[in-house]
Formats: structure tokens, C-alpha cells, sequence
């Protein structure tokens, strides 16, 4: 089958579109004729290497961690799945593999396609969904409360500000001049043009603030927080409260590094009277299927930013590095027959 490797660690993004043999399923998994496959930030920081703090990947590995496609086959201890299911999936992010025609998944990372949803629209999901849920868990925002979301016109934002949204919280976003039609459209009540800020107006105004462009923006975000409020980073780095709080085991020298490093963000937290959080999405199949409800009560559908061709593959993580995507990018795995 063709799949997406890298062999090696790249600063200029070097992938290889290989053969490989197809993957044959354990007791626990389920074999996944890819559809669509999500193309997402992640993809460039396990390129770079910059998640080896978080994962490590033995070479060759097959890039991607988001699929929509169809169950071809299952381990003899799958229960809830058979062959011809509409399914999406984001493996644990260890262990990726879904820029391939063919993807073995634990079955616990795996949920149904709601019946309205295209396989197109099913692999922008995963990752932004669950990463949307597990801020709120962090967060724990009320109804009537003020957010903020940086770049929340992406792949995330797609998500996440219309999930906020429909649960009554205020919110706010930031992008390009030409992104505001758009925030509107998700539902965002007020908009930051971040080439002409005027972050004056909202100092001390956010309950809640989530990061997605990390360090260099994450002084300017703590001054838009009240007192006591609430910042959950999608980029900046860990700290030690993140490997408490993870399910993943993490070694002795992984969680010293989080305490480490994580002094300079909460330290910049608690000068200011706040709190900071930070977030590595986790998979979990039993979130990724609640996405099924929240259709159903909102009709809120993801936004679709490109497709690629599956030989397109360089030109759409090119696509993803401009950082610029209203909504998420997608790559097309099947080939028309």
C-alpha cells in the first residue's frame, strides 16, 4: 500500500510517498480503508521533531493521526465495530500512520461517522474535536463567561468556537483582517485583527484564554485575563501539573523536564494572579463519538479549508505551514476507481 513516511527528523519537511506493506490487524484493533486523512499542526512539529519531548518515533514513520474511511477488517476481541462501518479514528499520536491507504487502529481510539457527515468532512474531526473537549475539561467554563481563542479561524477554531459558542459563552477570536467574515460565521462575537490589535480594549476582560501560537504571544494573552482566570496553551510548552494530569505514562526524565520548563509559564501565571495549563491532546474513541450528539443538537458542521490528492501531499503540508487555513485541510487517501 502507499503511505507517507519520513526517515528522519527535517527542518524543510522532507516526506517520502512509499510502498509498505499493508498492516494486519491484533485482537484489539481494526483495519481502516482510508477515505480522507486529516492534515493538522502536528504534522509539522513530528516532521521537525519539535514533539520529541512528548513522543518518540523509531524511523521510517507514517505521518498523519486523523482518518475517515471504512472498517475492512477486525481483531477477533473487537466488539463494536464490523466490516463496512463508516469510522474516523486519532491514533495515539506515538504511534500515527494515517497518510496510508490502509491504517490498523486499538479500537478504543475509534467512533461511527454520524450519518450526516461526508468522509471528507468526518477526517477534519478527531483531533480538533477532542482537543476541544479536553480544554473545556480543563477549563471548566460556565455559561456566560468570556473566551478567548487565538487563531481561531483554523482547523481548531473550526471546532472549538462554535462548540463554545453553543454552550452561551462569549467569545472572542483573533486572526487575519480577511478572517473576520468568517469568525462571524462560526459565531465568534467579537474579533481581533492581529495585524492591527487593539488589545487595550480587552485587558482584564477574559475568563478564559486558549493558546494556540504559543510563547510569543503568551505575555500579551495573560493581560487580557482577569484576575484568577484561566489560560489552557495548545503550544507554549508543559508544566508539571500537565503530567499529572495525563493518562500516558511519561518516564521520570520526561516529567522533570515538564517541571523544568514549565516554571517560566507558571511563574508568569501567578505574578499576575492566574493559572496556566497546558494541553497535548489525548485519543480517546468514547469523546470522538459524543461528536455525534453534537451534531444532532447543533447541525454545526466542520469547515473544509483544501483537499488534496494523496500525491499531493507536499503542496498540502506546504498549505498547513502558511498557517493561514480558514478551516482544516484534508487529504483525499482514496483514489477514484
Amino acid at each position: 500500500m502507499k503511505a507517507v513516511q519520513i526517515f528522519e527528523y527535517s527542518s524543510n519537511l522532507d516526506v517520502s510517498l512509499v510502498d509498505i506493506p499493508t498492516p494486519i490487524v491484533t485482537n484489539t484493533q481494526i483495519l481502516i480503508k482510508g477515505e480522507y486523512a486529516g492534515v493538522n499542526p502536528h504534522t509539522i512539529l513530528a516532521i521537525t521533531g519539535k514533539v520529541k519531548i512528548f513522543d518518540h518515533y523509531d524511523f521510517p514513520i507514517t505521518l498523519g493521526n486523523e482518518i475517515s474511511g471504512v472498517v475492512v477488517s477486525v481483531g477477533e476481541n473487537v466488539s463494536n465495530f464490523q466490516e463496512g462501518d463508516r469510522v474516523y479514528a486519532m491514533p495515539p499520536l506515538d504511534k500515527m500512520g494515517t497518510f496510508a491507504e490502509y491504517v490498523a487502529v486499538d479500537e478504543q481510539y475509534v467512533a461511527k461517522i454520524p450519518q450526516k457527515l461526508s468522509f471528507e468532512e468526518a477526517a477534519a474531526v478527531p483531533l480538533s474535536w477532542l482537543t476541544t473537549l479536553q480544554a473545556f475539561n480543563v477549563l471548566i467554563p460556565k455559561k456566560g463567561t468570556k473566551l478567548f481563542i487565538s487563531g481561531g479561524t483554523g482547523g481548531f477554531g473550526q471546532i472549538a468556537v462554535p462548540y463554545a459558542v453553543s454552550h452561551g459563552l462569549e467569545v472572542t477570536i483573533s486572526g487575519a483582517s480577511e478572517d473576520e467574515q468568517l469568525a462571524k460565521q462560526l459565531g465568534a462575537q467579537n474579533f481581533i485583527d492581529y495585524k492591527n490589535p487593539n488589545y487595550n480594549r480587552f485587558k482584564n476582560y477574559f475568563d478564559f484564554v486558549i493558546d494556540t501560537r504559543g510563547m510569543s504571544a503568551l505575555n500579551q494573552q495573560f493581560k487580557l485575563l482577569k484576575k484568577s482566570g484561566h489560560l489552557v496553551s495548545l503550544n507554549a510548552g508543559p508544566n508539571k501539573r500537565f503530567s499529572e494530569r495525563q493518562q500516558k505514562q511519561f518516564s521520570v526524565k520526561q516529567k522533570a523536564f515538564f517541571q523544568l520548563s514549565g516554571i517560566i509559564f507558571d511563574g508568569m501565571a501567578t505574578l499576575q494572579r492566574k493559572k496556566y495549563d497546558f494541553l497535548y491532546v489525548e485519543p480517546n474513541g468514547n469523546q470522538l463519538a459524543l461528536y455525534s450528539d453534537y451534531l444532532m443538537e447543533t447541525g454545526h458542521k466542520p469547515l473544509i479549508d483544501t483537499v488534496y490528492d494523496f500525491n499531493q501531499i507536499n503542496q498540502a503540508i506546504e498549505r498547513m505551514q502558511l498557517g493561514n487555513n480558514q478551516g482544516k485541510i484534508v487529504l483525499k487517501i482514496r483514489e477514484e476507481e
